[in-house]
C-alpha cells in the first residue's frame, strides 16, 4: 500500500506542476494538509483547473486509480451524469466542468487508503 500511496501522491504532485506551468508564472497551487487524517493535497485556481483538465493527468488518474478509490464532491447544479449517488464521468469531465464556471476550480486531496478526494467548487 505504501507504493500505491506514493504513486498517487506523485501523480497528484505532477498534475499540480503541469497545471502551474500551463497556467502561467503568476499561478501558485495552494497546498492543503489535514495532518489529523494524514491527508495532503492541492487547491487549483480556475486557470490551473483548466490546464489540469487539458493535460495528461486526468487520463492517468482514470487509468491507474480504481474508481472505488476516488470520491468526488460536486455541486447540486452540476450537469455531470449520475447513477444513484455516483458520478459517472471522467476526471477530465469533472475538471472541465469546474473550469468552465466563473471562479470554478478543483481541490484534490490524497487520504490514507489510498483515496483521492476531488471537490468541485464555484
Amino acid at each position: 500500500m505504501r507504493a500505491r500511496t506514493l504513486t498517487l501522491t506523485t501523480i497528484l504532485a505532477g498534475a499540480a506542476t503541469v497545471a502551474v506551468l500551463g497556467a502561467g508564472a503568476a499561478s501558485a497551487v495552494a497546498p492543503i494538509a489535514y495532518p489529523q487524517a494524514g491527508a495532503v493535497g492541492v487547491e487549483l485556481n480556475n486557470a490551473e483547473t483548466q490546464a489540469f483538465a487539458n493535460g495528461p493527468a486526468p487520463a492517468l488518474i482514470d487509468h491507474y486509480l480504481p474508481g472505488n478509490n476516488v470520491s468526488v464532491g460536486v455541486r447540486a447544479d452540476s450537469q455531470l451524469p449520475r447513477s444513484g449517488n455516483r458520478i459517472v464521468a471522467s476526471m477530465r469531465d469533472i475538471a472541465a466542468e469546474a473550469a468552465s464556471r466563473p471562479n470554478g476550480h478543483l481541490a484534490m486531496v490524497v487520504a490514507p487508503g489510498p483515496q483521492l478526494i476531488v471537490v468541485q467548487q464555484w
